[in-house]
């Protein structure tokens, strides 16, 4: 429990110095009191108690795996992004060990090197899973990183409204509206990454305090505010970003708007001052702007390449419809949660939404908009704060008051609205159109660069409770100064608090919250315990991006790669539908690709990636409620390609284990290049059309000699096709109807090559030519390449 006197704004934090004062109200003496505050008082270990209490309340029964026996139970239904986060935590420690960049891996869909940069990578969790997952299993580690968020996002909040409203019972009610807001409690469901607010209040605490510090007077004072102040902004900031940059965004757009109110304050003072009076109105801002700077130069390490990316690609930008699709409906703002424990059941009409039904929540709670109107409209003051107590007198700039909040709030708003507003599911245009001249301030953000990768506007309901939650504080110091009587203000307070808590806890309702298991097949678990660099090959074949999650998973006990996975902004990966062997065992038709390849390319190609197993998973989706998936056509493949008489060297209910063979004798191979349409086919057999140019990728276990031998025929009227292997030019000749062609003899080397089919004539598509409505621009049809070796 709190100690009941009242803190001094100059015991708030002094034992860090992270933490300064609030300013008040000009009009208010200075008062200078000898105070030795004790420990507990000085880091609030009170209110960090407070919050573990609620943390374990709101998060119930996540505290119950921590118990012996509680085995694999993390909280959320969200197996994709559940799975996906379980293997962040895990790959983050298992890169940082081997020495390796955590934002590029080849463990999955091996052998490519996969970008995780736009990968929700939370790699702050993943650092603070180090040394957890040294001490706790996965599955603890998991939850231990979630209530860590939920207490520590609760504190921050804590010292923010408290540095604002001067009272821990305002900054507890304010704590308590932001921590335990509908928008976090959801993001249980399994999206760790935005479980993970808790910088975000820090940063925008330090950020006040390092704008509004009393002026620099000397080389001293500045470079002590540098490491005090500025410093403790950037760092925090830059946390929030190892978190997610969603959520640095929105801090980012709270520190600008900082910057606005900070600009209009000063001109608004400025009127009819004498000039020497506005001589430092640009120092808040170049403190601001000295904050944003020190997190540059902290997180420019990864926001290089982060835009560089961006700029040499576009696989990360959203689709047309996805912002549409996680906009916050107007309804949602105003109605329990569909999970609400007491009150769910009988609002059900999201389910009906066509858009605006998504997985967030970002209900309000008629507690907090209480307390926010009656901080509002309830008084004139500000910065409501109480009566009494041991204050300073304003030295700089005053600090932002309630309508800078609630302006925030508006924006925050509007917002998570998204580009179209809906209303119980109904798209209202009427109101914000281009024909009105008014359209939703979201349609901004879509077009400006970089905030255009956002595709989840419903997330800015997190500032917003931020926002709301300073307001509800200021609305608690109201109450206070209102509620006059004999208990005494600390009894006053912790009624106030418990009451609200009590109100919050009914209108969320979240209680027990779902707990699921993740477990994994044992085989898996002796997998990895096998020596050897070498990989394994799931199947059936990953349809879906969302079915390699749960295979990532699998792989933090096994740690071997694997061919599929599941990474947030999603690009092809065309390694498996482009390689002899691999293409076999996708492709679930037996009809094979554009090669005439057999048993000996697929053997050399499984072993030149060092393939070893090839495991049939015989439950296709893990913990799902849907019928178990049709595994025999990959049965039949796994036969095609290692023999019919390959028999399982592991099975039991959940996987087959087949061991690849050596081949008898490893021989070069063709791969599909860049340049390619999909596979086709056709009375003639499978086959692929090229654009301008196309290439074919060799690759041969030694140096040796070899002749290219393929079918192929032209779109439309005859025209010149010419390959080059390497630089050297090897074929050039007209290419018509379907003939079969053969080049050589070709050197070729150890190790990979590159074959390039060029048509010097361009493309055409089908429907210019009158053969339907194909739109795409095409040259050549391909089909039966192959290598033969001399003298074989």
């Amino acid at each position: 429990m709190l100690r009941p006197a009242l803190l001094s704004q100059r015991s708030v934090f002094q034992v860090s110095t992270l933490v300064a004062p609030a300013n008040t109200e000009a009009a208010v003496a200075s008062t200078q009191v000898e105070i030795k505050p004790s420990l507990w008082r000085r880091l609030h270990l009170g209110a960090l108690l407070m919050h573990l209490g609620l943390s374990v309340l709101f998060t119930w029964p996540l505290v119950l795996n921590f118990l012996p026996g509680a085995g694999t139970r993390v909280p959320g239904f969200m197996w994709e992004d559940r799975d996906q986060n379980l293997w962040n935590l895990w790959w983050v420690r298992h890169a940082l060990l081997e020495g390796h960049n955590p934002f590029v891996t080849n463990m999955i869909w091996y052998p490519t090197p996969v970008s995780l940069y736009y990968h929700t990578l939370n790699i702050f969790n993943g650092l603070l899973a180090v040394p957890l997952l040294s001490v706790f299993s996965l599955a603890a580690t998991y939850n231990i990183v979630v209530l860590f968020s939920f207490v520590v996002g609760g504190y921050g909040a804590f010292l923010l409204v408290h540095y604002l409203c001067g009272n821990r019972w305002a900054a507890l009610v304010g704590s308590v509206v932001f921590a335990y807001s509908a928008y976090h409690i959801a993001t249980m469901r399994s999206l760790l990454q935005l479980v993970s607010l808790e910088w975000v209040p820090f940063f925008v605490l330090f950020l006040l305090q390092a704008v509004f510090a009393p002026s620099w007077d000397s080389r001293r004072s500045f470079f002590r505010w540098l490491l005090r102040r500025a410093f403790p902004a950037g760092v925090a900031l830059f946390l929030v970003s190892l978190v997610d940059w969603y959520y640095t965004m929105y801090a980012l757009m709270l520190a600008g708007l900082l910057g606005v109110y900070v600009v209009v304050r000063y001109l608004w003072r400025g009127r009819g001052a004498c000039p020497e009076s506005l001589g430092r109105g640009g120092e808040p801002l170049a403190r601001l702007a000295l904050c944003v700077l020190v997190y540059t130069a902290l997180v420019s390490p990864i926001l290089v390449p982060t835009i560089r990316e961006l700029r040499t690609t576009s696989y990360m930008l959203p689709a047309p419809d996805a912002a549409l699709d996680n906009s916050a409906d107007l309804l949602a703002f105003f109605q329990p949660e569909r999970g609400n424990r007491l009150w769910g059941q009988l609002f059900l009409n999201r389910d009906n939404w066509p858009y605006g039904s998504n997985r967030y929540e970002v209900y309000f709670t008629y507690s907090a908009l209480f307390l926010a109107g009656v901080a509002l409209f309830a008084t004139r003051a500000l910065r409501p704060r109480l009566s009494g107590g041991v204050v300073e007198k304003e030295k700089a700039l005053t600090l932002p008051g309630k309508w800078f909040w609630a302006a925030c709030a508006l924006l925050f708003f509007l917002l998570a609205l998204g580009p179209v507003l809906q209303i119980n599911g109904n798209k209202v245009y009427w109101l914000f159109s281009p024909n009105f001249g008014l359209v939703m301030p979201y349609r901004l953000v879509e077009r400006l660069p970089i905030l255009n990768v956002s595709r989840s506007p419903d997330r800015f309901d997190m500032p917003l409770t931020l926002c709301l939650g300073v307001l509800a504080g200021y609305g608690t110091n109201v109450l206070l100064n209102t509620w006059r009587g004999r208990r005494s203000l600390p009894v006053r307070g912790a009624l106030l608090c418990t009451a609200f808590v009590a109100l919050v806890a009914v209108e969320l309702a979240p209680f027990p919250y779902p707990q699921h298991t993740a477990d994994i097949p044992a085989w898996y678990y002796k997998l990895g315990e096998e020596q050897g660099d070498f990989s394994i090959l799931d199947l059936p074949p990953q349809d879906d991006y969302w079915h390699g999650a749960y295979r990532m998973y699998f792989q933090t006990a096994h740690h071997k790669p694997i061919f599929g996975g599941y990474i947030s902004r999603e690009y092809p990966h065309p390694f498996l539908r482009s390689t002899p062997g691999y293409q076999e065992l996708t492709y679930e038709d037996g009809m094979g690709d554009m090669f005439a390849a057999g048993r000996a390319e697929w053997l050399s190609a499984l072993q030149l990636y060092r393939t070893r197993y090839i495991v049939l998973q015989k439950d296709r989706l893990p913990d799902r409620d849907e019928p178990p998936a049709d595994v025999e056509p990959s049965r039949r493949a796994i036969h095609h390609v290692l023999g019919a008489d390959a028999k399982p060297s592991y099975e039991d209910a959940q996987v087959e284990v087949y061991t690849v063979p050596p081949p008898a004798e490893a021989v070069p191979f063709l791969s599909v290049g860049d340049g390619w349409e999909p596979r086709e086919s056709g009375p003639n057999g499978t086959f692929r059309w090229m654009h301008a140019e196309a290439t074919l990728r060799i690759d041969s276990p030694r140096a040796q000699e070899a002749y290219l031998v393929f079918r192929a025929a032209g779109l439309g009227q005859v025209k010149p096709l010419q390959i080059r292997h390497g630089d050297q030019l090897v074929f050039s000749g007209e290419v018509g109807g379907l003939k079969e062609y053969k080049v050589g003899p070709l050197q070729i080397p150890a190790g990979a090559g590159a074959l390039t089919f060029t048509s010097p004539d361009g493309t055409v598509s089908p429907s210019q030519l009158g053969l339907g409505d194909d739109p795409r621009q095409l040259s050549f049809a391909v089909l039966d390449a192959r290598l033969e070796l001399v003298g074989k």
